[in-house]
């Protein structure tokens, strides 16, 4: 078994192969599909070349499955989904919706791994400082 990433509301399946599938609205009310790699810490993101949004643009992402918003309690910024490891652990992952901001908390309990160099934005919210 592989790394599953789930919608915390409908606990629907969002990864297929290497990536994680959101369904996401632009500032400007652009929508389209944006698919982000699994690997935490790997940043690429693949869209269709016409749903266009600009760097520093927060992004409304929405589960494909079940349309609700994957939205953090801890920051406006920050989108939350689960994982579910091979070991059949759960995870919250935490992750910047601003286009281009490199941000990704990993959480189980107490235990928090980071990743991105944009991280140092949210530690304090995290108690992590």
């Amino acid at each position: 078994m592989k790394d599953n990433y789930l919608c915390p509301h409908c606990r629907g399946h969002l990864n297929t192969n290497d990536y994680i599938i959101f369904s996401s609205r632009t500032s400007k009310g652009g929508l389209g599909l944006i698919l982000l790699h699994q690997k935490l810490g790997d940043y690429s993101v693949t869209a269709h070349p016409l749903f266009e949004y600009e760097v520093g643009e927060k992004l409304q992402l929405y589960c494909p499955v079940c349309h609700k918003e994957l939205a953090s309690d801890i920051h406006e910024n920050l989108a939350k989904i689960l994982l579910i490891d091979e070991s059949g652990n759960e995870f919250h992952i935490l992750f910047s919706k601003v286009a281009g901001e490199k941000s990704t908390f990993k959480i189980i309990g107490d235990n928090v791994e980071v990743f991105g160099e944009h991280s140092d934005n949210y530690l304090d919210l995290l108690g992590m400082r």
